[in-house]
């Protein structure tokens, strides 16, 4: 059976495979603080630093507010994606619906910490693949928000290669990595990161190279 996430990893039985199961986790851990540095979108005239949450005032014009951000931040955003699979996760197993908490920020955090919690049972689940999906693309979308490099105002960044993290099963990764001189590198498929130090090292490593595929494949063995 092939993990219906990546479409690459064998799996005995359930939805996700290890490595699909761990970048997962790594997503439902950082979204509350994504989400908290959302907050730093939401002011005219500003944009987030590279640590995400600092606020920079802008020289130009302020700008309008991006509807993303509200989107994102809004009840159907985040949190609703959250809470509704926390819901069909509880409704699954038959179990009454958990009790919401007042304010949206601790609503994301509580729900991303229980949907974490339960994460080994979920890459089970026959829906187990759909929740990652959304996970992925909900991460995606705030990365692509808060991340330097991904905004509207600044050019499309550069191809820099294919990822080449290796997981545990020999697998490399192969998804595409753009270059950002103003920060590491993170591929957003298992967030394996890279500095720019380590640029060189990827380009010489790039999948394709035969050779150099069965060095990475002895090194993880």
């Amino acid at each position: 059976m092939i993990c219906t996430l990546c479409d690459t990893r064998e799996i005995e039985y359930g939805s996700l495979c290890t490595s699909c199961t761990h970048a997962t986790h790594e997503r439902l851990v950082r979204l509350p603080r994504l989400w908290a540095s959302l907050e730093s979108w939401l002011t005219p005239g500003t944009t987030g630093s590279a640590q995400y949450g600092g606020r920079v005032r802008l020289a130009e014009a302020p700008l309008p507010l991006d509807s993303e951000v509200l989107d994102l931040r809004a009840e159907g955003g985040i949190v609703g994606v959250l809470e509704d699979w926390r819901i069909a996760l509880y409704e699954t197993r038959g179990w009454d619906r958990p009790e919401r908490a007042a304010s949206l920020g601790n609503r994301v955090t509580i729900a991303a910490t229980d949907l974490d919690h339960h994460l080994d049972w979920i890459a089970r689940w026959y829906a187990g693949d759909s929740f990652a999906w959304d996970i992925r693309r909900l991460f995606q979308r705030v990365h692509r928000v808060v991340q330097p490099g991904h905004g509207l105002d600044r050019p499309p960044p550069t191809f820099l290669g294919h990822c080449i993290a290796v997981d545990p099963s020999g697998v490399i990764c192969g998804a595409k990595i753009f270059a950002d001189m103003r920060t590491a590198v993170r591929c957003e498929w298992c967030l394996c990161v890279y500095p720019p130090d380590r640029w060189l090292a990827l380009r010489h490593f790039q999948p394709g190279n035969q050779a150099v595929a069965d060095e990475l494949q002895a090194a993880a063995a």
